[in-house]
């Protein structure tokens, strides 16, 4: 057992030291990189670009040469850019495109390029507005600096005190991402969880889970489905607490980006489909309406009808369609309605059984074993989503005033069976059981007022107040338990569905939350090197539970008093030069609770606070082709809440200690690379036998990594083709907080290869054929409890055809 562990150990070490080692490659390289700056500004590239609308040049012009173009002034589209052919530099080239548009440019970073207009006197008009629209980011770069989440003030990441990580669309389409919980495992100290027997969205940051902590476009969303990943643009990916966010986990959070309208014409569709019976359609249709370009539409539909490994139905149907306005004084309005359809089954894994005294085993079977019988399990989601934002300018254009509305209704019907028991013998006993008529509704409205001032020194600042209302009801039934079927063999028994005949329990639920508050942040330029970071909101929360046994009778329920919570940052960065960040933060956050029931009781607790500590560095590097960035971090959360024999108690809390790191790259014309490792300590303060035991499903160690390679070179034969590879590791975890069972470490290996075939003009299709988990290996995603262990795909080859025109 020693070696062993040894031997795990050292297989850590050598994926931690060798993902530094590369990093420490790069940063080398990038000193290099910078020493012959000025040589670079020379280098001639190969251009091949149609007569076309300046927008598409511009986007042509960009993947040739990596620069990134920032505009969102709709004349633009106005314009059309001559053709250019030959070898230019990136600067001839751009004095081509934009020759008699009245348009100039400026660098304002090493890499990217800020569109000026002339007037009339000579002077220049600058194209950008505060909010920017990136045209022209190379759809072959797995880096997007552009954060929208972590702060109130968008920025570059490498301007933000804290760690955030923007995993963008392309990343999911190389890698042929089919659900979020493949996005997630991308960053260091981040592992999938249980997700209520995979319908859910679940996952632990930095040794805390998720719990209501998935945000959609900045709304915090409860859902009990899975989000589509169809219409995502990115996932943005926040380590620690952010005081003027409001409730979350300590960990961290997750905001899943959206498509937006594009003003640019274009339309993709894509057939997906794997060995085990994924079938899967979807078609993305963006661009202007009108003749003057102020209107612009999108809309995103999928559909799927697919098997898995298990043997399990997923269907689901999806549309998402929006519409924006965008008009000369810089005013935005987006409207967005999406609907989905899930359904699927709650797939609980494989079991443990007894062991040695108090411990558990794994069961000892093939994990495509299932211990549910599928006529007695369904899971049915619907979901609709309004959203409306509104940005108009203010003060002399020096202000916006921006506000959002958001609506979300959601209607779940469930039946399911599951095991309670595992007999000494391997005998199961199971139960049926479900929820009817579950409806979740959240109204979620915020009112900000942001922009930029001149006081003893430069400060942006940004102040409003959310209010965010929570609704929901549902009618919990189970059956008496079935005892029948063994371990090897669990189909020999056949389950009833005995919820009315022979009913054990059906009680009807409603839960009402309402949170609300004023917020504030602002940054402090102290020069122009440094700047203070400071936030604060305080949030009124108001929390309402009833309930009705309906075989009994009898009524139940909790009204807390209304209450309320301050929390604050502090983040302090500095660039000694340009490409580097040097950051320290402290951050505070709180949760309150829900309100448990158990052993007939309905108890109210204190909310969950938490607070961290971080510093870290970013650095910036080969021409904004290369980020590096690394972090050592200290957080505590109290007042967690454990259920001990069926009693829910406050029994302490969480402390998490961890260092992570993590590389993105172009060093070359079409080579692309992403790689992270994490190391996490953490350990239960608690007042029973678990004090000191590491938290389930956290591992002490994740790594990741990505690399793929795509010929770009016009004048070469296999320009269009391109391949990937890469690995994720999670180290070895344990099932539940009192360590009664392990789950083994693992390491899966994925690989990939697509070709881009022109078809007319513009269009092209791409051809998709992979391999997922190479090695066929066998392992465990995490643990829900006793009879819940969440089992990994096996190696699956997939493929996909996609048609861009």
């Amino acid at each position: 057992m020693v070696s062993l562990n040894k031997m795990k150990i050292g297989r850590q070490l050598m994926i931690g030291v060798s993902l530094l080692a590369f990093q420490s490659a790069f940063v080398q390289g990038s000193f290099a990189q910078d020493a012959n700056q000025q040589a670079q500004n020379q280098r001639l590239f190969q251009f091949d670009i149609a007569a076309q609308p300046l927008p598409q040049a511009l986007t042509a012009f960009s993947d040739v040469t990596g620069i990134q173009i920032l505009y969102t002034e709709q004349s633009i589209y106005e314009h059309n850019a001559p053709a250019l052919n030959g070898e230019y530099t990136a600067d001839q080239a751009l004095d081509a495109l934009l020759k008699g548009s009245n348009v100039n440019f400026n660098y304002t970073s090493e890499n990217s390029i800020t569109l000026q207009r002339e007037t009339a006197n000579g002077d220049e008009s600058i194209l950008t507005l505060d909010t920017i629209e990136v045209i022209g980011t190379r759809q072959s770069r797995y880096d997007s600096r552009h954060a929208e989440t972590g702060t109130m003030i968008p920025k570059d990441v490498t301007d933000i005190p804290r760690t955030v990580e923007v995993i963008p669309e392309q990343l999911l389409l190389d890698q042929h991402a089919q659900e979020l919980e493949e996005v997630y495992r991308l960053s260091p100290n981040v592992v999938n969880m249980d997700g209520y027997g995979g319908s859910r969205e679940d996952f632990l940051i930095r040794g805390f889970r998720r719990r209501d902590d998935i945000y959609r476009n900045g709304v915090r969303l409860k859902t009990n489905g899975r989000m589509n990943p169809s219409t995502v643009d990115n996932v943005q990916i926040v380590k620690g607490p952010v005081a003027e966010i409001g409730q979350m986990t300590p960990g961290g959070l997750v905001n899943v980006i959206t498509k937006k309208p594009g003003y640019e014409q274009q339309a993709h569709a894509v057939a997906n489909f794997n060995e085990h019976g994924q079938k899967q359609a979807l078609a993305d249709v963006t661009g202007p309406l009108g003749q003057n370009n102020a209107f612009a539409y999108r809309i995103t539909t999928s559909a799927e009808d697919s098997e898995n490994f298990r043997d399990a139905t997923i269907e689901r149907q999806f549309l998402n369609s929006s519409v924006s306005w965008m008009g000369d004084d810089g005013s935005l309005v987006d409207f967005s309605y999406e609907y989905t359809h899930d359904e699927r089954p709650v797939d609980r894994g494989v079991v443990t059984v007894p062991g040695s005294g108090t411990s558990r085993e794994i069961a000892n079977v093939s994990l495509d074993t299932r211990f549910d019988q599928a006529n007695l399990n369904n899971r049915d989601v619907t979901t609709h989503i309004w959203e409306l934002d509104n940005s108009v300018p203010v003060f002399d254009d020096d202000w916006y005033l921006e506000s959002k509305l958001f609506y979300a209704y959601e209607q779940v019907d469930e039946l399911r069976n599951e095991v309670t028991n595992v007999s000494q013998t391997g005998v199961l006993t199971r139960r049926v059981q479900g929820n009817d008529d579950r409806e979740l509704s959240t109204a979620f409205g915020r009112m900000q007022l942001r922009g930029e001032a001149e006081l003893w020194r430069p400060v942006d600042l940004v102040s409003g107040v959310e209010l965010r209302h929570q609704y929901e009801t549902w009618t919990n039934f189970s059956g008496q338990d079935q005892v029948g079927g063994t371990i090897s063999n669990p189909s020999s028994f056949t389950l009833i569905d005995n919820t009315s005949s022979n009913p054990r329990s059906r009680q009807y639920t409603e839960v009402e939350q309402i949170s609300y508050g004023p917020y504030a942040q602002g940054d402090l330029h102290l020069t122009d090197d440094v700047t203070l970071t400071l936030g604060a909101r305080y949030e009124v929360f108001d929390n309402e539970y009833n309930a009705e046994n309906k075989l009994t009778g009898a009524l139940s329920g909790a009204d807390p008093k209304r209450d309320g919570k301050l929390t604050k940052s502090a983040g302090l960065l500095w660039k000694p030069v340009d490409q580097l960040s040097l950051y320290a933060s402290f951050a505070e956050t709180f949760q309150s609770q829900n309100i448990y029931t158990g052993n007939e009781t309905t108890t109210v607790f204190a909310p969950e606070e938490g607070r961290q500590y971080e510093i870290g560095a970013k650095w910036s590097g080969l021409k904004d082709r290369l980020l590096l960035t690394a972090s050592l971090f200290d957080i505590e959360q109290e007042n967690v809440v454990e259920t001990v024999n069926g009693t829910p108690q406050l029994t302490g809390g969480i402390r998490s200690r961890g260092f992570e790191s993590s590389v993105t790259a172009t060093p070359a014309k079409g080579l692309n690379l992403r790689g992270s490792v994490g190391f996490l300590n953490a350990e239960i303060v608690s007042d029973n036998d678990n004090n000191g035991n590491r938290p389930a499903n956290t591992p002490d160690m994740t790594a990741s990594f990505w690399a793929s390679y795509e010929f770009q070179d016009a004048a070469s034969d296999f320009k269009g083709l391109g391949f990937g590879g890469g690995l994720t590791h999670v180290g070895d975890r344990y099932g539940n907080n009192s360590h009664t069972f392990e789950l083994d470490d693992y390491t899966v290996y994925d690989l990939g290869v697509w070709y881009y075939l022109p078809i007319k003009n513009e269009s092209r299709v791409r051809f998709d054929l992979g391999v997922k988990n190479v090695t066929d290996e066998d392992y465990y995603v995490a643990s829900g409890g006793t009879y819940r262990v969440s089992v990994g795909n096996p190696r699956t080859v997939f493929g996909s055809v996609r048609v861009e025109f």
